[in-house]
């Protein structure tokens, strides 16, 4: 049976009540964590009361009596803890975990106690604090920053995504609370607070981004109607929203141009770069052929961009998504495959002009390969397989973007324990399943292994 996800809202005030932490008193793990550009999550949404008649403290008495998926039975842990309350359930009550879940709550409320603020000034300059704050990182290390663009998204990359996490969510949400908790101290109706609301639909999206898998492809802009009212107030020089745009499109524009020619226009497979018109470029290559490339600076591009994009111009050859800090969906990539148009990052552009066919169109780069591979290793590495077996990846799964299965070779030396074997095939499959989407698992002895014979010469070990 497929259980149902979490849904949005809920992930979210989950989110709020943890403050970006394990709520088990005894850890409190912040849950996210940078290793070099990549950041892995460690949250884990936890039943308190488990699914079926067999789940973690599925016994209790509420069991029959609540909503399984509801707020009230789920707790925000790391990894660990989540593993340890449910394998070693008779050492967790209901009652203690869910004590964990207000404390923790609690705790989290009162590190942002919001005062009750009478004087517009006094709230105003709050306000502008956060966002002179927010704004600040943004200019220093966002998406179209020096500091992100000249590294290709290695540390400045990281240091938006640690700041985005530890400061900007935060000053959104506090921005919001500070108006929510003291708009019955103004007059109404309150201009302040009608233009929270628009600003609060951007906070939304900007949180799902940066925390769940669900990402938005219609993103709600910051509204700079808002910061331009506070400043307006507070008798702050400040540009209208409409020239502040204008302007920032400008910058981004000009940062994308410098940003392509500084990688492109000394490609070995490049002959030519010429600029059609803003946002289209006609790339000329040494083996004859060219390509009129669209480069985006959308921050998810997905099938909705993609539609706009042949609206606008449909012989277009290839899109450039053209900072570090944007991604693509693989739905679009996908599309874009069969439709024979070339969707890549600046850094998969400059790998696959090398190629022709599918391998152009779905280009891995060997970094992203690499990295498909060391994941399987942590999967291995934590399942820990029996005595004596051997475990290898190949196929499309290190060869191509986009993939349809990930193909896994179980060997085994000697006489195996079958039972052990298929236990730990049964394991691997799940695990690898919830990570990077359907295996297709073979098992093999040594000397099956021996005669095997691979149409693509990437088999690549993965375990020992």
């Amino acid at each position: 049976m497929i259980r149902k996800s979490i849904p949005l809202n809920t992930a979210r005030l989950l989110w709020a009540q943890c403050g970006g932490f394990c709520q088990n008193p005894e850890c409190n793990e912040y849950l996210f964590r940078l290793i070099d550009e990549d950041m892995v999550s460690l949250a884990n949404v936890a039943h308190i009361i488990g699914h079926g008649s067999s789940g973690p403290r599925s016994d209790h008495e509420l069991a029959e009596h609540i909503n399984k998926d509801g707020v009230e039975n789920l707790v925000m842990l790391c990894l660990g803890c989540h593993k340890v309350i449910d394998e070693l359930e008779q050492k967790f009550s209901v009652e203690e975990i869910i004590s964990w879940k207000f404390s923790h709550a609690n705790k989290i409320a009162g590190l942002f106690e919001i005062p009750s603020i009478r004087d517009e000034n006094t709230l105003l300059k709050d306000i502008n604090d956060l966002l002179d704050e927010n704004a600040a990182i943004f200019r220093e290390y966002g998406p179209y920053s020096e500091n992100v663009l000249s590294g290709m998204g290695g540390d400045g990359l990281r240091v938006w995504r640690s700041r985005c996490l530890n400061t900007i969510l935060p000053n959104n949400q506090r921005i919001i609370q500070i108006i929510e908790k003291n708009k019955r101290n103004f007059p109404y109706p309150w201009d302040i607070y009608s233009q929270m609301l628009l600003y609060k639909m951007h906070v939304d999206a900007f949180q799902d981004n940066c925390l769940s898998n669900n990402k938005i492809n219609d993103y709600k802009l910051f509204p700079r109607s808002f910061d331009y009212l506070v400043k307006t107030k507070l008798n702050i020089p400040s540009e209208p929203p409409q020239i502040v745009a204008r302007e920032e499109l400008e910058y981004r524009f000009n940062q994308v141009n410098t940003f392509i020619e500084r990688f492109l226009s000394n490609h070995d497979r490049i002959a030519r770069l010429q600029e059609l018109n803003r946002g289209t470029m006609l790339v000329d290559l040494k083996d004859g052929n060219a390509l009129k490339v669209f480069v985006t600076n959308t921050y998810y591009f997905t099938d909705y961009t993609l539609d706009r994009v042949l609206e606008v111009d449909p012989a277009i050859n290839a899109i450039i998504c053209s900072s570090p800090a944007g991604q693509y969906s693989e739905s679009a990539k996908t599309c874009c495959i069969e439709k024979g148009i070339g969707l890549f990052m600046l850094g998969e552009f400059m790998g696959a002009i090398r190629h022709n066919g599918e391998n152009y169109l779905n280009f891995l780069l060997r970094a992203d390969s690499e990295a498909r591979s060391v994941g399987l290793k942590r999967i291995l590495k934590n399942i820990q397989p029996p005595a004596r077996i051997c475990v290898y990846a190949f196929g499309s799964f290190l060869r191509r973007r986009v993939y349809r299965d990930v193909d896994l070779l179980i060997v085994y030396e000697g006489v195996a324990n079958i039972a052990a074997v298929k236990n730990f095939e049964s394991l691997l499959f799940s695990e690898v399943q919830k990570q990077f989407g359907q295996p297709d698992i073979t098992v093999a002895s040594t000397e099956e292994f021996s005669n095997l014979k691979l149409k693509y010469n990437n088999l690549t070990q993965v375990y020992p």
